[in-house]
């Protein structure tokens, strides 16, 4: 069996992830379940965790959302003991662990004289996407062995929070409801309030193993436990196959026949039976396939019809932002595009998310006050109704560069007729006199001093350009698109264009009567990407001065000093990983590739082990202090390293 390793010497570590779209699972080192999370039609998303639900009174406490999210990746004071599933008390040795291609997690390790191979796998059987846990455990010794394991654990069933730093309106939580009934090998857990139900079935060597008989109701996370014991003879496998299936329509879940399906599915396949040959590959090859995979197992949620709501993390914030999702399925196009990255399965994947996204994004994503909010639960649910400009660029631009990808005619034409509002929805935040567009808050979900951003301008001037491009090749409009783009460039450098410290670079924020603020933010993504995309020249000092500053201590809530140093954000305020992916655009941009080698160095000394990144990191610890489960960082790193060509090819031939 081929897997890629996770990197064992990295300090970052979080639960390792695994999905199938609508049904997601993170496990912790030992083999225990963290959490089991899945898609829900009216609740948006749900997990199944052992944590007590967020409380409904402190939406606004910053300092409890931070430590609650904490206590999901496992950090929080008493949580290392949390999780649910096969569980035992012995030492562990020689542990190893890695994913296969296709997104299977293994994790392997002795007990002095037996072998232990667990794996993980999110897959539909029976109409119903399951989660599949299968233990092996072989006695590699001479003599018999025994050995004592539980089964069972905490488990409480509720929405997920979407407790933000910035909260544009909390959704209640529903009352915390945890119905328990085992019957045989079977456990059911339900939640009324929700409604939605867990089912657990057991099996042993292929047949039902007894759990007993139990019903019991709590407004607490539960605790059920079970112990057993084996006796194994020499060279003897025993198996214990655990499913997880969670139910949302109504009824209830009883049918043997979804074990039996799992078993007949895993028949002959042994793991601990099997050596297995860790995929040679370089960091970054690895760092680009596990971003990918977790964009397409776990954030990409099937929701009706051909429809995709994807999600920036399944974790803590299993909620949509055009801003971050833009850049999540623009990785997928990027990955598409170079050999060696994505396997033929994944390329049918990736052209349905990606195509499925768009529909979401203009059919089902609400729009309240005629834009689209700030951020969505999956059902489109508009969660913060508040205006940003760039999250209006985003879908278009994404509609337009999905065509210039795939010339899929027919997804376009279904979605032009939203197309011309949609513009012209935007041209409500044009200044009267000005081609420059007004926005309520930063793309860092910040409230602006002055309404007038600027890489939300550069933004704006991509998004016309892209749509003026795809006005030629399937009309949609008369608008006069192509004599926008030359007049928001015109204006944007016009307006923007400051003097600073004796240095000529652009504003961060304006009003158009002579006040503006100097400011760069590891959100402003489009600023890094200007030269890319041919708003400027990349040896315009006017952006070459703005980057400096950037990546300087004169970027004052901007950029962070420490053996970690970087460009982050006054909205978390410690060094990003975003940030560092702008200073390895912009070092290869201006050829600087000292630079390039020092940030490239850097992240990978902040990477997750399991290759993704987190939201922020300490400046002296490099450790995660924001959201380890974040997918923008890690897509617009992976885009970074394959912007870079000649290097990503090397390292992938090396």
């Amino acid at each position: 069996m081929e897997l890629y390793s996770v990197l064992k010497s990295n300090v970052n570590k979080k639960p390792l992830d695994i999905g199938c779209g609508s049904l997601t699972a993170s496990i912790k080192e030992n083999g225990t379940i963290s959490t089991i999370n899945a898609y829900h039609p009216t609740k948006g998303y749900l997990t199944l965790s052992s944590l007590e639900t967020f409380s409904n009174g402190l939406w606004y406490d910053s300092e409890y959302v931070r430590a609650y999210r904490k206590r999901i990746a496992g950090l929080g004071e008493g949580n290392r003991a949390h999780g649910f599933g096969f569980s035992h008390d012995r030492d562990i040795q020689d542990w190893h662990s890695g994913y296969t291609p296709e997104g299977k997690l293994v994790i392997t390790y002795k007990l002095d004289q037996l072998n232990v191979a667990i794996t993980f796998e999110a897959i539909d059987a029976s109409g119903r996407s399951t989660v599949v846990q299968s233990i092996e455990v072989k006695n590699s010794s001479t003599m018999d062995q025994t050995f004592l394991f539980q089964i069972g654990g905490t488990y409480n069933l509720n929405r997920c929070s979407y407790g933000q730093l910035t909260e544009g309106g909390p959704i209640q939580m529903p009352e915390q409801i945890n119905d328990l009934k085992i019957q045989g090998h079977r456990m059911s857990l339900r939640n009324p309030s929700l409604p939605a139900q867990v089912v657990m079935t057991v099996f042993e060597d292929g047949q039902p193993l007894d759990l007993g008989t139990e019903k019991r109701t709590s407004k607490e996370p539960i605790k059920q436990l079970s112990e057993y014991q084996w006796k194994i003879a020499p060279s003897e496998v025993k198996q214990l196959l655990i499913t997880y299936t969670i139910n949302t329509e109504g009824e209830a879940l009883n049918d043997v026949e979804l074990g039996n399906d799992l078993i007949s599915h895993l028949k002959g396949i042994s793991v601990v039976e099997e050596p297995l040959r860790f995929i040679d590959t370089s960091w970054s090859h690895y760092v680009i396939r596990r971003n990918v995979a977790y964009i397409l197992n776990c954030c990409s949620v099937p929701v009706k019809d051909e429809q995709v709501c994807v999600i920036t993390d399944h974790q803590l914030l299993p909620l949509s932002w055009n801003r971050d999702s833009y850049y999540m399925m623009k990785l997928l196009i990027d990955a598409d595009e170079h050999e060696g990255i994505l396997t033929q399965a994944d390329k049918r994947k990736v052209r349905e998310t990606i195509k499925g996204h768009l529909l979401w994004m203009f059919m089902t994503a609400e729009r309240p006050s005629g834009y689209w909010g700030r951020a969505y639960l999956t059902n489109g649910y508009c969660k913060d109704d508040v205006y940003q400009l760039d999250q209006q660029c985003y879908p278009l631009l994404e509609l337009c560069e999905y065509y210039e990808w795939t010339k899929d005619k027919e997804t376009v034409v279904r979605l032009l007729p939203y197309l011309e509002d949609t513009i012209q929805e935007i041209m409500k935040s044009r200044h009267e006199k000005y081609w420059l567009f007004k926005t309520g808050e930063t793309p860092a979900d910040d409230k602006v001093d002055y309404p007038y951003h600027f890489s939300s301008q550069i933004l704006m001037w991509q998004t016309l350009r892209k749509l003026d491009a795809l006005n030629n090749q399937i009309p949609f409009t008369t608008l006069k698109l192509h004599e926008w783009v030359q007049q928001v460039q015109t204006d944007c450098l016009d307006h923007f264009t400051i003097e600073s410290e004796g240095k000529r670079m652009f504003a961060y924020l304006v009003d158009l009567q002579g006040n503006h603020t100097t400011y760069h933010d590891a959100n402003d993504l489009p600023t890094v990407l200007a030269p890319i995309w041919g708003f400027c020249d990349a040896d315009d000092s006017r952006w070459i001065n703005n980057m400096e500053f950037a990546f300087s201590t004169r970027n004052v809530g901007g950029y962070y000093e420490g053996v970690y140093s970087g460009l982050g954000s006054i909205h978390t305020p410690h060094p990003w990983p975003l940030g560092d992916a702008q200073q390895l655009i912009y070092s290869s941009l201006i050829n600087d590739q000292d630079q390039y080698t020092f940030v490239l160095n850097k992240l990978k000394k902040l990477c997750q082990w399991d290759g993704l990144y987190s939201e922020a990191v300490h400046e002296e610890s490099g450790e995660v202090t924001s959201r380890h489960w974040f997918s923008w960082p890690g897509a617009f790193i992976s885009q970074a390293l394959l912007q870079n060509k000649q290097s990503i090819v090397q390292e992938l031939v090396g």
